[in-house]
């Protein structure tokens, strides 16, 4: 498939996907601190602790592939927008956000499981409640590379123009009531275009190869 370095940045791309669903089927829709006692979430925490443990992992992962994702991705853009291009830029900042993101709500998942046998309930309570309203990051960071990248895709035609509004309407919708299309739609874009990436590296690196 050539150089690594060719190949892996849009690959990462499937990476992160993977390892998104895997820390959102095993932490599911969280614990409401509004409709659970202090009790029910600590009995939570202690007999799913490894299952919390490993989606903090998978979520601490997805984070650190989609700025490997986004670097390709801000090159690929830029490279259709030319120098003056400020979308590609704009995509790549959504991802940083994100990632930061990600790696909080990823320490608090851990202090989470960690901490359900050693602190007062009623603080365990208090940190769960943080722990399930920390969202913002999905639309600031995911929803804007994707809208940002579709319009650049839309605009300066470094994908098929379908796939720049895929990107448009996922990204969009995270940001209203049907958040939890968002998060099924945004990785999907992510998916095809890092299918396509994939495959353009090899076409690439075709004509080289003996």
């Amino acid at each position: 498939m050539g150089k690594i370095s060719n190949w892996f940045p849009p690959f990462a791309g499937i990476l992160f996907v993977a390892f998104f669903v895997l820390a959102v089927v095993l932490t599911g829709e969280g614990q409401d601190a509004t409709k659970k006692t202090a009790a029910e979430i600590v009995d939570h925490y202690q007999d799913n602790e490894d299952k919390e443990f490993i989606a903090s992992v998978g979520i601490s992962l997805a984070a650190t592939f989609s700025l490997y994702f986004a670097g390709w991705l801000r090159r690929v853009l830029r490279d259709a927008e030319g120098p003056d291009g400020i979308l590609s830029a704009v995509a790549f900042g959504g991802a940083l956000v994100f990632s930061a993101g990600a790696a909080i709500a990823a320490s608090v998942h851990i202090a989470l499981a960690d901490l359900a046998d050693d602190i007062d309930p009623v603080a365990l309570q208090a940190i769960n409640g943080i722990d399930y309203s920390l969202f913002v990051f999905f639309p600031v960071g995911l929803g804007t590379m994707a809208i940002a990248g579709g319009i650049s895709v839309i605009r300066h035609g470094a994908f098929p123009k379908w796939l720049g509004w895929l990107g448009i309407v996922g990204g969009v919708l995270f940001f209203g009531p049907a958040f939890f299309v968002a998060l099924v739609l945004v990785p999907l874009w992510i998916l095809i275009v890092s299918v396509m990436g994939i495959s353009r590296s090899r076409e690439e690196a075709a004509p080289a190869a003996p």
